[in-house]
């Protein structure tokens, strides 16, 4: 990473349809690890798996910027009222420096502001990433077999995200 780089301050938005592309491209970009890890297998058609999270009105995704890089995707996919599953990515190479851990802090701020009640994850027990951000956020962890489930009760997390992002 350049000095430069370095220097540019992480950002985060709300992602439109509109940044579909932008989205698809950070999919293929990534390693069979990151996919096994996102997904919870392997996978490869991120067109038509993009497009049905866009096309859902009720699902919120947001992307974490250095520059104009998208450098990280958290996807609030719409369960029932209240309710959404979470599924966060780090493009490789940014990976383990606390940028989804701040793609979280920032989703978890935004949905709490909708009045989402319930955010729940769901991973493999050797995801430790996740895991450890599912702590740091109080989630509540639950693991059998070869599936963990994290649920964030949002309305009465007593913790403040607003830590994480500075």
């Amino acid at each position: 990473m350049s000095i430069v780089k370095s220097l540019i301050k992480l950002e985060f938005r709300e992602l439109r349809s509109s940044d579909m592309k932008m989205v698809i491209d950070l999919y293929n970009s990534l390693s069979s690890d990151s996919i096994y890890y996102r997904f919870r297998g392997f996978f490869k058609d991120f067109e038509k798996y993009v497009k049905s999270v866009f096309s859902d009105s009720r699902n919120i995704v947001y992307g974490a910027f250095l520059g104009n890089e998208l450098v990280g995707v958290l996807e609030a996919v719409y369960i029932s009222d209240g309710c959404y599953e979470m599924a966060i990515v780090v493009k490789d190479g940014y990976q383990g420096r606390g940028i989804g851990t701040k793609l979280v802090a920032y989703a978890i701020n935004d949905l709490k502001r909708r009045g989402i009640k319930t955010l729940i994850a769901y991973t493999t027990p050797d995801n430790y990433r996740i895991l450890a951000i599912s702590r740091k956020f109080h989630g509540t962890i639950k693991c059998m077999h070869d599936e963990c489930t994290t649920v964030f009760n949002l309305q009465s997390m007593n913790i403040n995200a607003d830590q994480f992002l500075n």
